[in-house]
């Protein structure tokens, strides 16, 4: 193993252990790092197969974390931990990561690509939710926009931990990137 892929690895662990702001308490739902960790994970591996691995194995073990520690009351066995709605859109994040990879990180960049990554797991997860639940929200146009809806109070809590933890992610990587050639 390289020097940049253990340090990368080192920064996949940081957003899994940071999974648990939750245990703050209920204000803190959808402060999340995993997304800010795919877009990170697509743009700093060369590799697109190592991003989207190294993406799903660390969402994956935080949920088996979470879901068999904290969320024990939702699951009566042991949870697995997979959901493929929210790996695939977790892989494509990581994808997305992997366009800004041939450019150089800055503002607009940096921006666009956290934007892109928030709207579409909004869009895309909120969509699933409406899909898969006839119960909580018909298969109507207006059940669509009810489920929106009902997502939206996680909309903000979900773009300030995008920008937050992007920020940290993205900034300590490229200033350890002039410290340790080795991570060029």
């Amino acid at each position: 193993m390289t020097k940049r892929t253990g340090i990368l690895i080192g920064f996949l662990a940081l957003a899994i252990a940071s999974r648990f702001f939750i245990l703050a308490g209920p204000a803190w739902a959808n402060f999340s790092p995993m997304a800010s960790m795919a877009l990170f994970a697509g743009t700093y591996f060369s590799n697109r197969l190592q991003a989207i691995s190294w993406t799903l194995i660390a969402v994956w073990v935080s949920n088996l974390l979470l879901n068999n520690l904290l969320y024990t009351e939702f699951n009566s066995t042991f949870s697995i931990g997979f959901y493929s709605v929210q790996m695939g859109i977790f892989a494509l994040i990581s994808l997305w990561g992997s366009v800004f990879q041939q450019k150089q990180v800055n503002f607009l960049n940096f921006l666009g690509a956290n934007l892109g990554a928030v709207v579409g797991f909004f869009v895309l997860s909120n969509l699933a939710a409406w899909f898969a639940s006839e119960v909580s929200y018909p298969r109507t146009f207006e059940g669509l926009l009810s489920c929106y809806t009902a997502g939206l109070p996680f909309l903000k809590n979900s773009l300030l931990s995008q920008f937050l933890f992007s920020g940290l992610f993205f900034g300590a990587f490229e200033s350890l990137k002039t410290r340790i050639p080795a991570l060029r």
